[in-house]
């Protein structure tokens, strides 16, 4: 987008600019980055949406609200800043391909990952604690998703961990599969996790594989 700035450039006087620092501290986007570096994503989503506001013909700020928003859950809030994204921006950019993932995935379409009722014996389960440097990581937002261009490419699973820090993914269809704790932004963990049929898999989310030590799938960036 062509700013204003350099379309009226011309003019013989313009009014004194306030310092960088100031107009910097200003802008809501500046303090959105910062929160969403921090992982404070309910304080982003304030400063998301005055940057929306302020900017709404601008890709940056829908997009950084849709990532925030469905950290939190919100899911219709990310859904309708993702579909913004999928229809204003260039179809081979990075956002547009994490918007339009998340869209044909999200929590709604499919509903919650535990499936009510026993395991069953062909299916596979997973099941494990997220553990932080120091305490495990109450309700953390977990995502088993199928490996694109694998048989199970479609299934999507979802849940939070409990005040405890422990997950159970259950009767899960057999294939290859991508645990991790985001489908867009930051990411913590991001795991290839085989399951074949009657696997009862343990697996504990740690210091010891994030994504810093082990990333299996670095090219989702």
């Amino acid at each position: 987008m062509v700013s204003v700035a350099l379309v009226v450039g011309g003019c013989r006087e313009s009014r004194p600019q306030a310092p960088k620092a100031l107009v910097a501290d200003a802008d809501p986007l500046v303090k959105a980055r910062e929160a969403m570096a921090r992982h404070e994503y309910g304080v982003a989503v304030g400063f998301l949406r005055e940057a929306v506001a302020r900017r709404p013909a601008d890709l940056e700020p829908h997009y950084r609200l849709g990532v925030s928003a469905s950290h939190l859950d919100e899911v219709d809030e990310a859904s309708r800043e993702f579909e913004w994204v999928v229809a204003h921006g260039e179809a081979e950019t990075a956002e547009v391909k994490v918007a339009r993932d998340w869209l044909s995935s999200r929590p709604s379409a499919k509903g919650p990952s535990t499936a009510d009722g026993p395991q069953k014996s062909d299916l596979a389960s997973l099941s494990g604690k997220a553990i932080g440097p120091d305490k495990p990581v109450a309700r953390l937002q977990i995502f088993l998703k199928g490996v694109p261009g694998t048989a199970v490419e479609r299934e999507y699973h979802v849940l939070r961990t409990d005040q405890q820090g422990n997950f159970h993914f259950a009767n899960v269809v057999p294939g290859e599969y991508v645990l991790t704790n985001a489908v867009a932004g930051p990411v913590r963990w991001r795991l290839r996790i085989p399951l074949t049929a009657g696997q009862r898999l343990g697996l504990d989310l740690s210091p010891a594989n994030d994504a810093s030590v082990r990333d299996d799938f670095p090219e989702r960036g």
